[in-house]
């Protein structure tokens, strides 16, 4: 039941980065990195769409995250990549190229080697408060400092990267702020009103939304979408293992399979970063030229 929400929730997420790319890509410059991306994006019904998409996920996220571990559940989201990118190209009217197919697939079955050679245990959904505070800061500090040096990089495609990487973290942090909110709302709902997880929560997924759109704003799909992608479940994984006692499986047997699937991985988060259309083209054909004259003739219809 917990893989099942888990792949329910990648295809929402997968509609949600479409829709919302489709907008926040033809967002003014002006509002990069800016709170007022948000309540500029609000005013469109395709990005409105695409957050209702999103909020569909996050439950079916949570709902998988209450019975499961974040070793567990992580890895399945990144199957988003799969449906994304082809969902993109098919609304762009472009074609994904063989080297972003093999580049999803892989990152895809890196992660899902991982999984099932680890055999990840439950774990814990609360830690020590120190340790909370530490995670939180170091999430945090890692975030910003991607997004820093994004903003030194001249290529818009690299700096999507680099933006989309740092909500990753961010929404890694998220997921394992969820579980404890999850965990305490059952448990004890006054002792979770008076922390401060929850509200640190909150804060977290507004700026991880922002950093998101910011990315879709800045370059392509398939710049900003695998950075953010692989960065949520390694985050998640990383916090579940040092500060929530998840573990995997480390027998002489396993390591190596383990260790194969985390280069499948980095190599296919390459050729994504490796392809044209992360690159980016040269200039934009005459479908996509018509598009756009379209799409702005619309808006200023609107």
């Amino acid at each position: 039941m917990v893989m099942l929400l888990a792949f329910a929730a990648s295809l929402c997420f997968a509609a949600a980065y479409v829709l919302q790319y489709h907008e926040a890509h033809e967002a003014p410059r002006g509002l990069f990195l800016s709170p007022r991306l948000l309540v500029e994006l609000a005013k469109h019904r395709i990005w409105l769409g695409g957050i209702g998409a999103m909020i569909v996920g996050d439950l079916l996220q949570a709902a998988a995250l209450g019975q499961g571990s974040l070793a567990v559940v992580e890895p399945v989201l990144t199957a988003s990549l799969l449906f994304a990118l082809p969902l993109s190209a098919a609304w762009r009217r472009e074609r994904l190229r063989p080297v972003e197919w093999a580049g999803a697939i892989m990152v895809s079955a890196g992660l899902g080697l991982l999984l099932g050679v680890g055999s990840p245990t439950t774990g814990a959904s609360d830690m020590p408060m120190l340790q909370w505070v530490l995670v939180t800061l170091a999430a945090w500090g890692l975030s910003l400092s991607l997004v820093s040096a994004g903003l030194r990089l001249p290529s818009p495609s690299h700096r999507a990267a680099l933006v989309g990487a740092a909500a990753g973290v961010l929404f890694g942090l998220q997921d394992a702020l969820t579980r404890y909110c999850l965990h305490w709302l059952g448990k004890d709902f006054g002792h979770l009103v008076v922390s401060w997880q929850p509200y640190v929560l909150i804060v977290t997924a507004l700026y991880g939304l922002t950093l998101t759109q910011s990315a879709y704003e800045a370059g392509s799909l398939s710049a900003a979408l695998p950075p953010m992608a692989v960065g949520e479940p390694i985050i998640g994984i990383l916090i579940g293992m040092v500060a929530l006692d998840e573990t995997f499986d480390t027998s002489l047997s396993a390591l190596p399979w383990e260790a194969f699937g985390a280069v499948v991985m980095v190599v296919g988060a390459w050729l994504l970063a490796r392809s044209p259309l992360v690159c980016g083209p040269a200039g934009p054909g005459p479908a996509e030229q018509i598009h756009r004259v379209l799409h702005h003739r619309d808006r200023a219809v609107l």
